[in-house]
């Protein structure tokens, strides 16, 4: 493997600004979700799905975000944790974007959907309908 090469690979992995990551997990179509900061350095590495499911697992959340814990659990059940469109996999700085707060301060940003697919719709049809 070249050097260039290598370095792509390790910065898939790294933080190469040493920011912060900021995960998002948001619970079905609601507008906000239960945020966890990681400092840099202790995210590189690290599945996004680990990232998430460690943050489930926390016990000291508020009354107002262990609610938010119950509709990510419900959507959960039958559902599946999206990125982007895809469902998480790899590294969690593979999904992140770098953002900026109003004060100047960059940290990277992971929106992480849970979506349960809906039940019912359409019937289908049969030949004499």
């Amino acid at each position: 493997m070249s050097e260039v090469e290598l370095k792509e690979a390790v910065g898939a992995r790294e933080a190469p600004e040493g920011l912060p990551l900021v995960v998002e997990i948001i619970p079905g179509q609601a507008a906000e979700g239960l945020i966890d900061i990681h400092e840099a350095g202790s995210y590189e590495g690290k599945t996004l799905r680990k990232l998430c499911d460690k943050m489930l697992s926390r016990k000291e959340w508020t009354l107002e975000e262990r609610l938010i814990i119950e509709d990510i659990n419900r959507q959960l059940r039958g559902g599946k944790m999206l990125c982007r469109g895809q469902e998480i996999e790899g590294y969690a700085l593979d999904y992140s974007v770098p953002e900026e707060t109003e004060a100047g301060e960059r940290y990277f940003y992971v929106p992480v959907r849970v979506i349960k697919p809906q039940e019912g719709g359409c019937r289908q049809r049969s030949e004499g309908d």
